[in-house]
């Protein structure tokens, strides 16, 4: 895995048009960096995990949930992991290894395959007898799918959907709305949108002086049920429209609204037709 290097991130944008539901998947390292950390983080509180480490059998950490300052116990298994990296490898190598549960006097040590080339080393230091560990198992085994399927990048399409039990499913669309919610911004359709709202806040100052600016875009947003990040061509038209004849009419004059409507509508449709 190449790093990232720190650019905005080009992501797809998935709708789903009965539910309206907004999805992002993956389409770099940076996302894919993103999803992994976010489900060892969900992980962590799920199952109450100490650590958690996505890696491969030829010792390179994808991605990890460690915390700042750890215990003497923690630190110990966490060790451990490294020092039978080796022999956890060969598990995986030579006897497809699915789950395996190692119990120490420090904590309980999880080791999940996932796929032939990775495994999740799941660590908890406050449990100490292995029956403590059953209801950790179901989470541990659900991410291992979800990581398996984010890290080989596939898309989140129902034929690939139905392969997996509705826990897997559940959370796979959970992370992927996560990311839609925070990362959208980076979307070059977002940042289109940001320069298109500036050019006509610009117009509405001349008229309206900027402190009425604000309120004007927020009220015609609110209006009209829409979110700058997800206006298109007409939508723009129709809020610039919809601003001239409910806002600016009464706020300056029906003069103004209408020498608005003439000039502003065709210069800003021909600057919408030049971000495309």
């Amino acid at each position: 895995m190449a790093e990232s290097d720190g650019l905005p991130i080009p992501l797809k944008i998935t709708k789903r048009c009965s539910t309206m539901e907004k999805t992002l998947e993956a389409q770099d390292v940076g996302m894919l960096k993103y999803l992994l950390e976010t489900e060892l983080i969900r992980l962590s509180d799920e199952a109450g995990a100490d650590l958690a480490l996505f890696m491969g059998i030829d010792g390179r950490i994808f991605s990890s949930y460690i915390p700042f300052d750890l215990n003497t116990e923690q630190y110990y298994l966490l060790n451990l992991v490294r020092n039978n990296l080796p022999h956890i490898c060969a598990q995986l190598r030579n006897e497809n290894l699915k789950i395996s549960i190692q119990h120490y006097k420090e904590g309980i040590l999880v080791i999940s395959g996932i796929g032939d080339s990775a495994f999740l080393a799941s660590i908890f230091s406050k449990k100490h007898e292995i029956s403590e560990i059953q209801y950790q198992i179901k989470p541990i085994l659900k991410s291992s799918a979800v990581l398996k399927h984010i890290f080989e990048m596939r898309p989140l399409k129902s034929e690939e959907l139905s392969k997996y039990p509705p826990d897997v499913v559940e959370e796979l669309m959970k992370l992927s709305k996560l990311l839609f919610k925070e990362r959208f911004t980076y979307t070059k359709e977002y940042k289109k949108n940001v320069k298109i709202l500036e050019i006509i806040k610009k117009k509405l100052e001349t008229v309206l002086g900027k402190g009425a600016v604000n309120e004007v875009v927020t009220m015609t947003l609110n209006e009209m049920g829409m979110q700058v990040g997800m206006m298109k061509i007409g939508d723009w038209m129709r809020f610039l429209e919809h601003a001239i004849d409910n806002h600016i009419k009464v706020m300056a004059s029906e003069l103004v609204a209408e020498e608005c409507r003439r000039t502003w509508i065709p210069e800003i449709e021909i600057k919408l037709r030049s971000f495309v």
